[in-house]
């Protein structure tokens, strides 16, 4: 049996590249069955493939003495075989309460942080994990239980990338991924190593034990002795679906425009309905949700319904929204669907009203012959003027004359013709005379101002960012 697991696990290693000669690798052990069958296994993989092997535990400051002496058996073992220890020490219960999260999430993140600062100190670049092929199958079906949809299938996969917020990146492996608890156990007993059993993995406190501990042994039992390997090989061929999936979705992801802020995060973002909405619903999907992950920063709590509702914005009119978790509001803003946070709004309104407008006056033979074609700059026949120009916001009864015949359209009727949002209207500049609009600042010039081949004074006008927020400035030149 014993030459059978190690087999087993060798080949899994070598089939998913998991280790190489060279590698600094830190591995996380509990103490529990699975971490100290995986550190054998390491151990003796290490005999035919040279590379460094650090241990780095975690006492999340639950169980008391009895985790104290899960972390005295831990370091006992590695200062026996010459193996370099970490202790990382925490109050989960407190964490997950200052932070509003249960304790699994609390220490599952303080454990691959932890993992990530000792992988980063000892200069590794892969973080080993105890994952089994039984963690797997509760994985599946817990994400299956709450709605993740076919990404949830994927279950625990082989290796996958860690990023942390310094920009360190890791490579996550599961060595003994291949491996039931059947097959752990018995190679510990050949192998006569002892190992710490957490009293809390017993109890049905958590979703997990419950799997652990109740459905998935009554499906085993009364449904199929083999639904273990089932699920897994259910989450590989979703793993190698989700990968053609994304690679499909990075083909389109420029139909995709984010909104930062003014550090460069990212608030918002729109997604082209012309570029998307005859593309598979599965891809289309897909962009959905990578776009969403980028706004929130995280895609838990996050089910195929709210990806599905978003997709149904593609046949809603504009102005159709919908509330979204993490306070994101999606909503149909023409041929566009945008993905906002509070953020987004104030920045959006930040970005027009944090502009300088700057007016000068010339005479034409001053300019050169090339008008301006930019948006950021216009040029007017200033004696064509009816009045002092002033830069301000929008104001009921506003207007533009549009055309060679100069027909008079509303400022509403022409920020509706052009898709401009409605809760971005109230923010955008005007270069105004009265209730005449000639310039919608970033959008158009109206026509009853052009500079002509009889134009003798010319009115310059200049739109640029400034640090001033809330305010316009009006600078007149000479």
């Amino acid at each position: 049996m014993r030459l059978n697991t190690e087999k087993k696990v060798f080949d899994y290693i070598n089939e998913y590249g998991l280790i190489k000669e060279g590698d600094s690798i830190v591995a996380g052990v509990s103490g529990g069955a699975d971490s100290m069958c995986m550190l054998l296994l390491l151990m003796r993989y290490r005999e035919i493939c040279d590379f460094t092997l650090t241990v780095a535990h975690v006492d999340h400051g639950i169980r008391g003495e009895e985790a104290k002496a899960d972390a005295g058996f831990v370091r006992d073992f590695c200062a026996k075989h010459g193996i370099g220890f970490e202790l990382g020490e925490a109050d989960i219960p407190r964490i997950a309460k200052d932070t509003g999260t249960t304790c699994e999430e609390a220490g599952r993140n303080f454990r691959y942080a932890f993992f990530a600062r000792t992988a980063e100190k000892y200069g590794a670049e892969k973080i080993a994990t105890a994952h089994t092929k039984g963690d797997n199958a509760e994985t599946v079906l817990f994400n299956i239980f709450r709605g993740s949809g076919i990404k949830g299938l994927k279950g625990i996969i082989p290796k996958r990338a860690l990023k942390q917020m310094n920009g360190e990146a890791f490579t996550v492996i599961r060595p003994v991924l291949c491996l039931s608890r059947e097959e752990i156990e018995a190679y510990l007993e050949e192998k006569g190593q002892a190992y710490k059993t957490d009293a809390t993995n017993s109890e049905d406190t958590y979703s997990r034990n419950r799997l652990r501990n109740r459905i998935l042994p009554e499906i085993k039992e009364y449904i199929n002795n083999g639904v273990y390997g089932h699920i897994e090989s259910l989450s590989l061929q979703a793993a190698e679906t989700m990968d053609y999936i994304e690679q499909q979705t990075d083909v389109y992801m420029d139909a995709c425009e984010y909104m930062r802020d003014a550090s460069g995060h990212i608030t918002g973002c729109r997604i082209d309905c012309k570029m998307t909405g005859g593309l598979h619903p599965v891809i289309r999907k897909s962009i959905i949700r990578r776009a969403f992950e980028q706004v929130a920063g995280r895609l838990k709590d996050v089910e195929e319904v709210h990806i599905s509702d978003i997709d149904g914005l593609y046949g809603k009119q504009s102005g159709r929204k919908l509330s979204m978790p993490y306070g994101i509001t999606a909503v149909k803003e023409y041929d566009t669907i945008c993905l906002k946070t509070k953020e987004t709004v104030q920045d959006q309104k930040a970005d027009d009203i944090s502009r300088t407008v700057n007016i000068s006056i010339h005479d034409r033979a001053e300019l050169g012959q090339d008008i301006p074609k930019g948006k950021d700059e216009k040029w007017f026949d200033y004696e064509k003027m009816q009045g002092t120009p002033t830069v301000r916001t929008m104001e009921p009864g506003d207007y533009l004359l549009i055309g060679p015949e100069k027909h008079k359209k509303s400022l509403n009727r022409f920020m509706i013709d052009n898709k401009i949002p409605k809760d971005e209207r109230d923010s955008i500049p005007l270069l105004a005379v009265g209730n005449h609009v000639v310039w919608v600042v970033g959008y158009r010039q109206d026509e009853s101002c052009l500079v002509t081949s009889g134009t003798k004074k010319v009115l310059v006008a200049k739109s640029r960012r400034t640090n001033v927020r809330g305010q316009y400035k009006f600078i007149k030149g000479k």
